[in-house]
């Protein structure tokens, strides 16, 4: 019943690439040899030819029939051009970034295990592929919550949809799906349900483009507990999860979502209203990451229930923080512009005789500007890369920038900073970040970027960073959640801590 991508994608007839750039060069070589021909927005490529391939502009898919048609997008800005694939027929889309982690993970699973499962203990995670596979704040909390089923007796299904499936079309929904987390293949929804028709209870995380799956599943399957809707970005709300569009912010300077002058007002109203009906209909309960992620979700969702989970816990120690005679600032996290990449730049260019600069984690060569050291952050120890905590302490960091200007649900930068002994700089844009460093008074956040310029160049640094008092301990993944599934005669296989009830956490 299982099958790999391949299978799947022998269904149709033509094979169409959109994007020449970066993403082609990386990923080229796993595209179908049935590719017909390439698309890109940019004029001067239109006529070009790549590996044998015309490229041709947006108009040529006119000609194509949807249903017969896969597109593979080859592009990081795969919400626009989905979006713009759309005004020329109901296409069946996959990203290329996708096919590798599918093909990566049929090459690790080659002899998997299949299972048939209790329904008793079986609890359904779905996610979308980039909270699931990558690597990425959303995929270490799923991680973290698997471990804690796992270890209370329970048995997970993973499932990731695949292909870009929004209109409805039932039959090109494909789920990537894993027992245990062990890959087992893919399947049709149809499938799925036939072999997994009842469970005890569904996680859904970020499901993006695949809102017509998670309804799919719910109308379709028996759930004997209960529904949980994770928020780690606002795809609820608004077709661009990040609350950005085109580089452009959707709030204001007070944090405030500026939909009132939104001209795709219509698309989110469909939004609202589709995920509205079926929170309603199954009593879907969501769970907000922080209050500032509840507040803003709540204006739109007034009558949906809320519970607020943040990831974490942790203890606070005393702490009294060793500074630098030259202090030393670092960037943390994925060097992105709506991170607050572009306002780091600015920040060396202008103090970098003053203070040294630190980027730790990924930054991409076309970014890299001088007067920085940059080092490698691992997130699972993987290839014995140093976590961003043991790099934060080995370099003795004193201030950590996260300058995001979208409202973060939940930042696991800011804890391993705040675990770390740094002093946090943030703009009063980044949303939980914000929130935490004024709760915890480990940082500043800042309403504009002259107001951080004038702290650096004349403000009380020095002064601020040694009033530091706190830092957190002992951190463990939150389980909270656990008592969602609970059922009579169920048996909780974690051992306690300390006799406090906390559990062992790995």
């Amino acid at each position: 019943m299982y099958r790999y991508l391949k299978e799947v994608l022998e269904r149709y007839t033509r094979i169409v690439v959109w994007g020449t750039g970066n993403f082609y060069l990386l990923y080229g070589d796993l595209l179908d040899e049935r590719v017909v021909y390439i698309i890109d927005n940019k004029k001067e490529k239109c006529g070009m030819s790549l590996d044998g391939k015309v490229v041709f502009s947006p108009e040529k898919l006119k000609e194509e029939d949807p249903d017969k048609t896969l597109i593979i997008i080859c592009n990081h800005y795969f919400e626009e051009i989905s979006t713009q694939i759309k005004q020329y027929g109901d296409f069946d889309i996959i990203d290329i970034v996708t096919m590798d982690l599918l093909q990566k993970k049929e090459k690790e699973n080659k002899n998997n295990t299949r299972t048939e499962d209790k329904v008793s203990s079986n609890i359904i995670v779905c996610g979308g592929i980039h909270a699931m596979w990558q690597t990425n704040g959303s995929r270490r909390f799923i991680e973290g919550q698997l471990e804690h089923l796992h270890q209370a007796g329970f048995h997970t299904i993973e499932t990731i949809p695949l292909l870009y499936y929004l209109e409805g079309k039932r039959e090109s929904s494909f789920l990537a799906v894993s027992v245990n987390r062990i890959y087992q293949g893919i399947l049709s929804i149809d499938e799925f349900v036939r072999k997994y028709s009842i469970v005890r209870g569904i996680i859904f995380h970020s499901p993006y483009y695949s809102q017509n799956t998670m309804k799919d599943l719910l109308d379709t399957m028996q759930v004997e507990s209960q529904v949980l809707y994770y928020i780690h970005d606002y795809a609820s709300l608004c077709s661009y999860r990040f609350l950005h569009r085109n580089q452009k912010l959707c709030i204001g300077i007070d944090g405030e979502v500026c939909c009132k002058s939104c001209d795709m007002k219509e698309e989110q109203k469909e939004i609202l209203n589709f995920h509205q009906s079926v929170f309603d209909k199954y009593q879907v309960l969501l769970i907000a990451p922080s209050e500032d992620t509840k507040k803003r979700v709540q204006l739109f969702y007034k009558k949906t229930p809320i519970a607020v989970m943040p990831h974490l816990r942790f203890e606070q120690e005393d702490f009294r923080k060793r500074i630098n005679d030259r202090i030393r600032i670092a960037y943390i996290g994925t060097a992105i512009w709506h991170k607050g990449w572009e306002l780091f730049s600015r920040i060396v260019d202008q103090f970098h005789q003053k203070y040294e600069f630190y980027c730790l984690g990924d930054c991409p060569d076309e970014l890299k500007i001088s007067n920085v050291t940059y080092v490698p952050v691992g997130l699972y120890h993987a290839d014995y890369i140093s976590t961003m905590v043991e790099v934060l302490l080995r370099y003795n960091i004193d201030i950590a920038y996260i300058g995001s200007v979208w409202p973060e649900t939940y930042s696991y930068t800011y804890y391993e900073a705040y675990e770390a002994g740094c002093f946090v700089i943030t703009s009063a844009l980044s949303g939980n970040v914000s929130g935490q460093v004024i709760a915890n008074q480990n940082g500043r956040s800042f309403s504009n970027e002259s107001d951080m310029m004038a702290w650096l160049e004349k403000g009380t640094v020095r002064r601020d960073i040694m009033s530091l008092k706190k830092r957190i301990k002992n951190v463990w993944s939150n389980d909270e959640f656990l008592k969602y599934f609970q059922y009579e005669g169920w048996n909780d296989k974690r051992t306690e801590r300390n006799g406090t009830g906390i559990q062992e956490h790995v």
